[in-house]
């Protein structure tokens, strides 16, 4: 595909930064460039932070987490608020609930420019594999990157519902310092885009696509456009109510899964949607957590992360921009997107054309709000990929042949 010079050279220059200020927070500046103060212009990012900031989100594992950052100290600390992921490898239960994880941070050096260098860190201790580092991106209000990874396996009960050894380096992350616990101001009709691992059955993958209505007082609807609940509308679980585990996160307890449930009777798993405030609009973040218990032989363990944008028109023009984020796929994803057209690349491989994935928009709103694709260099120009777009950030799902590849980027400029 055709590009002008003038976005090449922003696709170049820009591209790799890290989330910034655009990003907004809960009572910033809205308009599709992001804020407009001096202060959004001298610095991407707070000049400091500590723990009285805590970041509150979910991962693309499907915990519940809040994180906290000292950029004077330079440390972290993450505590696991919901958990399906166990302590110990080679158990079940318990899981990181209730834990917390620390270390320090380290400058990041890789970026082009050193406004965009000091807005990203290194969580030291994250990762579990040195030649993939941890990192996050801080903006106003937001922060985005990773979170600690985790080794698991699970011989299963007479190899009844066993896992095979996988060690993650990191988990996706988004979390954000401002959340709605208003659940009247949620109430709407939503896009719904995400992806869910299922360790018991070989860390299957499985797509979230789905219409979503949340009432004032707590009821919702689910139309699965995928999964084992294909163009069924149902209540996928109990009535939105605040988490009695003081997050501020919403819950939904008896949460349908995308596929059939290794051994369970009725769902186990929960849902926890963690609204972001950012740029004057609302981010929902919806994680699946699931559930196993070994002396009861249930094993409902889809775990995972999606996101909700409002079922309403998105126009040609009105996201144009770059964007930054992690993929399902443990990769660091930018996004340059103009008109009908964007390129997802490596952020820290800019000039390499062969990890650059070409995309074809189509605004045409068939479904309010979302934005089809098709990559432009396929053998078919059917368009596989969704995108879904609230605040300054999009979730994009690709689910060609049902191997799903999802991530969630936030707006940088």
């Amino acid at each position: 595909m055709t590009r002008n010079a003038p976005f090449n050279a922003l696709l170049t220059l820009t591209l790799v930064a890290p989330f910034l200020t655009a990003c907004g927070g809960g009572g910033g500046t809205s308009g599709a460039a992001g804020g407009s103060s001096a202060a959004v212009a001298d610095r991407l990012c707070p000049a400091s932070l500590d723990y009285n900031t805590v970041f509150t989100g979910g991962g693309g594992d499907g915990e519940l987490v809040k994180m906290q950052i000292d950029t004077t100290k330079m440390t972290w600390q993450v505590t696991y608020v919901e958990s399906a992921i166990p302590a110990t490898t080679g158990t079940v239960s318990p899981s990181r609930a209730g834990t917390s994880q620390s270390g320090t941070l380290a400058p990041e050096t890789l970026l082009p420019t050193q406004k965009q260098n000091e807005c990203a860190f290194y969580l030291q201790g994250a990762s579990l594999d040195p030649n993939k580092p941890a990192r996050i991106f801080v903006g106003q209000g937001v922060l985005g990157g990773t979170i600690p990874g985790k080794e698991i396996q699970y011989n299963g009960v007479v190899g009844f519902g066993a896992v095979p050894d996988n060690k993650f380096p990191y988990f996706p992350f988004i979390g954000f310092s401002s959340i709605e616990t208003n659940l009247a101001n949620v109430a709407g009709t939503y896009n719904q885009l995400g992806y869910h691992i299922i360790p018991s059955q070989n860390y299957a993958t499985v797509p979230v696509d789905a219409k979503i209505v949340i009432h004032a007082d707590g009821t919702w609807s689910e139309t699965d456009n995928v999964g084992v609940n294909a163009g069924k509308t149902q209540q996928a679980g109990s009535d939105w109510a605040q988490s009695s585990d003081g997050s501020g996160a919403f819950e939904s307890d008896n949460f349908q899964s995308q596929a059939k449930a290794t051994n369970a009777v009725v769902p186990a798993g929960k849902g926890y949607m963690i609204v972001g405030k950012l740029r004057n609009q609302l981010v929902p973040i919806l994680i699946r957590t699931g559930y196993a218990n070994p002396s009861t032989l249930q094993a409902d363990d889809e775990s995972g992360i999606s996101i909700l944008a409002p079922q309403t028109p998105i126009a040609v023009d009105t996201q144009n921009g770059q964007y930054i984020g992690v993929d399902s796929q443990f990769a660091y994803r930018a996004t340059a997107l103009e008109g009908t057209e964007a390129t997802m690349l490596d952020p820290y491989q800019a000039s390499n054309a062969s990890l650059a994935t070409p995309l074809n928009l189509s605004f045409a709103n068939a479904v309010p709000g979302v934005v089809l694709s098709a990559v432009s260099t396929a053998s078919s120009t059917a368009a596989t990929g969704k995108l879904i777009f609230t605040g300054g950030v999009f979730g994009y799902l690709y689910n060609e042949n049902s191997a799903p590849y999802f991530t969630i980027n936030a707006f940088v400029q």
